[in-house]
């Protein structure tokens, strides 16, 4: 019997209306993986398997590879990874911080862009 990836696992109701909310409207259209930090703000977690990174009109949707808790990642997060080139990769693994303290961690996969037709 082969396994289920991520991909195939249903979203919460409350997690596909959040993505929606961001994406809908959005086509994909690029796939990159690495993305610069600097301008890259406002993370949203929609679910501990996908966040989504704003990029002025643009949104970066990052379907993780791995994690705990990063659902929680909202407006008031901050993102640390150990990367010192301002830019999040495939496969960088990245701490989320509220008030201080770390409340998840989540290893980023590849990102794709999503912006109005």
């Amino acid at each position: 019997m082969a396994a289920s990836s991520p991909a195939d696992i249903p979203r919460s109701p409350e997690a596909q209306a959040k993505l929606d909310k961001w994406l809908g409207g959005r086509v994909a259209t690029d796939t990159k993986s690495c993305i610069p930090t600097n301008g890259t703000a406002s993370p949203i977690g929609i679910d501990d398997r996908t966040v989504l990174f704003r990029d002025g009109p643009r949104i970066w949707r990052n379907d993780l590879r791995g994690g705990t808790n990063c659902g929680q990642l909202d407006k008031q997060s901050q993102v640390v990874t150990a990367s010192q080139a301002n830019r999040m990769c495939n496969g960088d693994d990245f701490g989320v911080y509220q008030n201080g303290t770390m409340v998840a961690a989540c290893t980023l996969g590849d990102f794709v862009l999503y912006k109005k037709p």
